[in-house]
């Protein structure tokens, strides 16, 4: 009987990129990093949060165009790709990594010294003093959620479709306009705390992805989504005291706030759990011996057995290379 599968014909193998084109492609990150930071990095005396903050226009046209070109730059890297996009980028993404590092470990230093030191209350504060330090942080993290998106366009650049899920897309998209309108309900007080334990996980996650690039073994690498899972279920909980705190003059802005992050967290945490339950399932049935076929049926020819063999094998790699995919994709897909 004639095999009515069509084989997809592999893509042609793309000549290495030579070393002038890939520090080309860091070069033009370190431009996007220095024009990102002229807008961020302002004096605290011009920082606009609140009531100041930019409007909606802005989320709304930074997340419009990153849904738009996701599938285009798809299309482009398909038809017009000549190197190979992933020696093409390695460089670009050891950086674009090690300064997320170093990014988050900022924010994560700046936010704990104005709870430790500077006098920013822990929970129960509307309102904190800018020269605390926290509320600066606070900003730099929502401008980093644009910054983010590079995550998604080195996939497609590099031809990980499979991890640019709903998930994912979801995540950067919703992160986005979750952390705009907390900058602009409320900037101050407890709005840090998010931004700190997210911060957090970042430190530990783009880490990861530096040392992988660099041939470092991670040790830590599955412990990255219950860590994330860990965040999501602390803030929700600490958001709920923080409202029990709220003191008689709070507003709606500060309901809505806390309203916003709950929401987020809540929805995150949901997808992170389903997916993390797909991959451990996954991986879980991936690692069990096989177990020795039981003879159903003494009259089965030996062509017969010989062809039901042949053709359970590669149903098994194909299984175990979803599987490989599925926990690199795990680490990509993060918060």
């Amino acid at each position: 009987m004639a095999n009515l599968r069509t084989e997809s014909s592999p893509k042609p193998e793309l000549p290495e990129p030579s070393l002038l084109a890939r520090y080309t492609c860091a070069s033009i990150l370190m431009g996007i990093f220095a024009i990102w930071g002229k807008y961020t990095f302002v004096n605290e005396a011009e920082l606009q949060v609140g009531e100041d903050l930019h409007d909606y226009k802005v989320p709304l046209g930074f997340t419009v165009f990153y849904l738009v070109s996701l599938p285009l730059m798809r299309e482009m890297v398909d038809r017009f790709a000549i190197v190979d996009m992933k020696l093409l980028l390695k460089e670009s993404m050891i950086l674009y990594n090690a300064a997320q590092v170093a990014l988050n470990a900022w924010m994560v230093y700046k936010m704990v010294d104005a709870v430790l030191f500077r006098g920013h209350p822990f929970v129960g504060s509307i309102t904190a003093p800018l020269e605390a330090g926290a509320s600066y942080a606070v900003w730099v993290h929502y401008c980093d959620k644009y910054l983010e998106f590079i995550d998604t366009y080195f996939m497609v650049l590099r031809g990980k479709m499979d991890q640019v899920s709903f998930l994912h897309v979801y995540h950067h998209f919703t992160i986005s306009w979750a952390w705009w309108i907390g900058v602009w309900l409320w900037p101050h007080g407890d709005c840090y705390f998010g931004a700190l334990l997210n911060s957090l996980i970042h430190v530990m996650m783009y880490s990861y992805y530096t040392l992988s690039l660099l041939r470092v073994s991670c040790p830590w690498k599955k412990y990255l989504t219950m860590a994330q899972l860990t965040q999501f279920t602390t803030v929700v909980i600490y958001s709920v005291v923080s409202f029990c705190s709220l003191p008689e003059e709070s507003t709606w802005r500060h309901v809505v706030g806390l309203g916003t992050q709950v929401f987020e967290m809540t929805s995150l945490f949901v997808m992170f759990m389903h997916f993390y339950r797909k991959s451990y399932n996954k991986g879980k049935k991936a690692s069990l011996p096989k177990a020795p076929e039981k003879l159903v049926n003494i009259e089965k020819t030996e062509s017969t057995s010989s062809t039901g063999s042949s053709e359970s094998s590669p149903r098994a790699s194909e299984t175990s290379d979803t599987g490989s995919e599925q926990s690199e994709s795990d680490s990509e897909q993060s918060d």
